[in-house]
């Protein structure tokens, strides 16, 4: 029937941050994006990443000029317990991280993998890694994105420090990222499933 899930929807137009925008971003900006409402299967996830990756490519962005990074995020049971261990690795070396990585620990321990510092970097490298985490159902889901990725032909990198650093994504993200040309600001794309966003 007309307007049964799942529903795929697209949009494009300007955006506005209400937060005050970091360095070399803009208050107003223009996005495009796509989103799917009540489907919860892997191939809905590579999906996204793919269309993303024939866009750029349609734009004329050679794919040797682009690295794609994958995490998956966890489900709700999974990563509440990661994140603890990450929140219990920090406070066991205190005495290394910086004053807002100890601060941000109790709140979102995992912006510490985004940290710049060279000293919180190179400790978070040691830190526990969410794919080593995961409940069977999360692993079976990641696994068959990667799955789907590998059948469409598409070269990416697993990063399980990449968090997308928004606490409502669940399951897979991802980010595009040029490989020269742009600096600290090379992500040119990215994003991931948001089962819980609506809560």
């Amino acid at each position: 029937p007309q307007g049964a899930p799942p529903v795929k929807l697209m949009y494009a137009g300007q955006m506005f941050r209400a937060e005050r925008p970091q360095k070399g971003r803009q208050r107003q900006f223009n996005q495009i994006g796509i989103e799917c409402l009540g489907a919860d299967s892997p191939t809905i996830d590579a999906e996204a990443i793919i269309m993303l990756m024939r866009f750029y490519e349609a734009l004329g962005i050679p794919m040797d000029n682009m690295r794609l990074l994958i995490n998956s995020m966890a489900c709700g049971t999974c990563f509440s317990a990661y994140r603890e261990k990450v929140r219990a690795f920090i406070f066991e070396h205190e005495d290394a991280f910086c004053e807002e990585c100890l601060r941000r620990a109790d709140i979102n321990p995992l912006r510490a993998f985004d940290c710049k510092k060279p000293d919180c970097a190179r400790i978070m490298q040691d830190a526990p890694k969410i794919t080593d985490h995961l409940c069977a159902a999360c692993k079976e889901h990641y696994e068959a994105v990667k799955n789907h990725l590998d059948k469409a032909g598409l070269a990416y990198e697993e990063d399980p420090t990449l968090v997308r650093g928004l606490d409502y994504y669940t399951g897979t993200v991802f980010e595009v990222q040029a490989i020269e040309g742009l600096g600290s600001q090379n992500a040119i794309g990215g994003g991931g499933r948001y089962d819980r966003m609506s809560e």
